[in-house]
């Protein structure tokens, strides 16, 4: 099979899963890379990781793929991106925010805003990622939660249910989320796929119109109903967490618009 990338303004693609599983470059996923790259296409690698782009992009130079930080969007580069401009301090100069989330969001808000470190502090956001982070202990657990019931915003980096890890299955973003929401009786505002605001952003910074967009990744949720909710055209492969019968409960407007094994059918 030979995909005729021509029609599109971008070409995007999601990371975990789709060109690397952990440490492992998934097939074909240099071999694509470097066709887009051969063709002249314009193209994009997103992810609903806690990492920032210079982070990926030194993870990716290990696995053999060369990228420039400007073509990596991740979820925590989002959720810095909201705190910046929507998060409007109620004292002081610059947004009070306690990090739950990851070392990358610290690095990308560093000198942005001003650090909460106690419950006892005025605070205006929060931003979670996943529980198994170093920001995320139980101690830090409990802070947030009271500082969600005392006003603050709820960020969740992504909405993930859950993720693949080298134990099987861990609580994702979303999951710790919800649960301090819940506790706390508020509402989470999510930053990464499959939020409208996270394609729509990745396309301004790329100067393409979403319509004019086509996706690849493995995750129908987070990726396909992303993706599709925006105009975007899609190809999913099955080398990640969606098997080919989970497709049968999918309604046509979400189906993808092709499924391939791997990568090696595009290449």
């Amino acid at each position: 099979m030979s995909v005729d990338f021509s029609p599109y303004q971008a070409v995007l693609l999601d990371l975990d899963g789709t060109i690397y599983h952990e440490q492992l470059v998934l097939p074909g996923a240099v071999a694509l890379v470097q066709r887009l790259r051969a063709e002249g296409r314009k193209f994009a690698c997103l992810s609903n990781s806690g990492a920032s782009a210079l982070q990926t992009v030194m993870r990716l130079q290990q696995m053999g793929i060369e990228l420039d930080p400007d073509q990596v969007y991740t979820a925590a580069a989002a959720a810095a991106d909201y705190v910046v401009q929507h998060i409007k301090p109620r004292t002081g100069n610059r947004p009070r925010v306690y990090n739950l989330a990851t070392e990358g969001i610290q690095d990308m808000l560093e000198g942005l805003v001003d650090w909460v470190q106690t419950d006892g502090e005025p605070c205006d956001a929060v931003l979670i990622a996943g529980p198994v982070s170093v920001y995320a202990g139980e101690d830090r657990q409990r802070t947030a939660l009271r500082l969600l019931r005392k006003g603050a915003t709820a960020i969740g980096i992504c909405g993930d249910r859950v993720y693949p890890s080298p134990r099987g299955l861990e609580f994702g973003a979303g999951a710790l989320t919800w649960m301090l929401c819940y506790a706390a009786s508020v509402e989470p505002v999510f930053c990464g796929k499959p939020q409208e605001i996270f394609y729509q952003e990745l396309c301004t910074r790329l100067h393409v119109s979403p319509d004019w967009c086509l996706l690849i990744g493995d995750n129908l949720e987070a990726d396909i109903y992303g993706a599709k909710s925006v105009g975007m055209r899609t190809i999913l492969t099955l080398t990640g967490v969606t098997r080919r019968r989970d497709l049968l409960a999918v309604p046509n407007e979400y189906q993808p618009d092709l499924v391939v094994e791997d990568l090696t059918e595009l290449v």
